[in-house]
């Protein structure tokens, strides 16, 4: 008995312990649920905050935006301004070309005329002393003072006349600089208002088979004395004066034609189109151009945008943000002329550049003119490879330079040895509208 009342005492332990023993993990629960429920409250409190962070932050951006906006502006029309103060000034200048040149020539002539009165003092005094034999030997000397006195004179007033002469030379050359950087402002402004633009074609091969995969887009102005522009003649001058977003504009819409035309033949070549980085900051070209790019997106895996080391370095947060509104709709960039391989290329693959181009020479090591720093020139292309940017080397003329390109592993290349830039037909670019009237439009 008992050992069965023990038992059964043990028993009753037993179940009292875990029912205990229940209680306690469903207290337990009971918390963990509590506090599970205030970490959704928190979670809720904090996507409320994020929501509302998300939708006020572009407004404020926007706010602090607009006056940097409205500032910006008004400095275009304060650069526009003086651009068109110093046209005025250059065509005061050639007006008043002609007046300077008489001026000088005039200041040149006048120490002549003492020389010629030393001519005739000196014939005077000689005539004067060879009739009378009785004068003395004091005389004569006395006589022959006044001859040599100017002769000292005489040496003043030519060492004036070659000052003169060199600051007129000076001038002369300051003033036919001016001559000449008017003459190209007024031939850009006329091809631009003739629609005297023409496109040039130059192909892009893969290597070794060298067939076209892409082509760049070149521009040439000619002159109404036909007279054919090229870029290195132009380029500067036309920057200078604010006229590259008119010549962008045309050489953009006449892209599109090609691109149209390749495509309608079902070609899949790819354009480069090359871009000046006032184009992207214009107020006036820019918002048509996007809208323009925004119509043809379907284009955008075909027609890539070339800017140059020199340009990139000097781009600022406008030029950024307007490379970003063109990434967005899916087009890529190209970056030429490279000098420096110590740039972030890396950065530049994050902004949608795809394509380097470099001078052939340069790769091979054959222009002392690259800075490389600790990065080897045959190096390059792979370095460019695993940022997702293809190297395409340019200036190819010789067959010797394509085997050392394919011992590098690279696969297009660009130059004359492939082919020259060629004119493309009128007929292919019929119906390019006037850049300016679609300014005013």
């Amino acid at each position: 008995m008992a050992m069965a009342i023990f038992c059964t005492m043990l028993i009753i332990q037993l179940m009292l312990t875990r029912s205990h023993d229940a209680q306690e993990v469903a207290r337990n629960l009971n918390r963990i649920e509590s506090r599970v429920g205030e970490i959704d409250d928190d979670v809720l409190n904090l996507e409320g905050r994020v929501n509302s962070v998300e939708l006020e932050a572009p407004r404020q951006l926007q706010k602090e935006v607009d006056p940097l906006y409205a500032e910006v502006e008004v400095i275009g029309s304060l650069v526009k301004q003086m651009a068109e103060a110093m046209a005025d000034m250059e065509e005061q200048i050639e007006d008043q070309g002609l007046s300077l040149e008489e001026t000088r020539r005039r200041q040149m002539a006048l120490p002549a005329q003492p020389q010629q009165q030393l001519g005739l003092s000196h014939s005077a005094s000689s005539q004067g002393v060879e009739p009378s034999h009785l004068q003395s030997r004091s005389s004569v000397d006395s006589a022959q003072q006044p001859v040599q006195q100017p002769a000292s004179q005489s040496a003043a007033y030519s060492a004036m006349l070659e000052m003169d002469a060199d600051a007129t030379l000076e001038d002369m050359a300051l003033s036919n600089n001016n001559q000449s950087e008017f003459n190209m402002a007024s031939d850009i402004r006329s091809a631009i208002d003739a629609s005297r633009i023409d496109l040039y074609l130059q192909p892009i091969v893969s290597l070794p088979q060298r067939r076209v995969r892409y082509y760049e887009a070149l521009t040439r102005l000619r002159t109404v004395d036909g007279r054919i522009l090229e870029p290195i003649d132009f380029l500067s001058e036309a920057e200078r004066i604010g006229q590259m977003p008119a010549i962008d504009n045309v050489l953009l819409f006449r892209s599109l034609q090609i691109l149209k035309r390749l495509s309608s033949r079902n070609r899949e070549a790819g354009l480069f189109c090359n871009l000046s980085p006032s184009t992207l900051v214009d107020d006036s070209f820019f918002p048509g151009f996007l809208e323009f790019i925004k119509a043809n997106e379907a284009f955008s895996d075909l027609l890539i945008f070339e800017f140059t080391q020199a340009n990139v370095a000097a781009m600022g947060l406008l030029e950024h943000e307007s490379l970003a509104a063109l990434a967005e709709f899916g087009f890529r960039f190209s970056i030429d002329h490279i000098t420096d391989l110590r740039m972030d290329f890396k950065g530049l693959a994050d902004k949608g550049f795809r394509f380097a181009k470099l001078n052939a020479a340069r790769l091979l090591q054959q222009d002392e003119t690259l800075t490389h720093g600790n990065i080897h020139p045959a190096d390059f292309g792979s370095l460019l490879k695993r940022y997702g940017i293809e190297l395409i080397p340019d200036h190819v003329e010789v067959e010797s330079t394509v085997l050392e390109l394919l011992d590098l592993d690279i696969r297009c290349a660009q130059g004359f040895l492939f082919s020259p830039p060629r004119p493309v037909r009128a007929e292919i670019l019929q119906g390019a509208p006037s850049p300016r009237a679609r300014t005013t439009a």
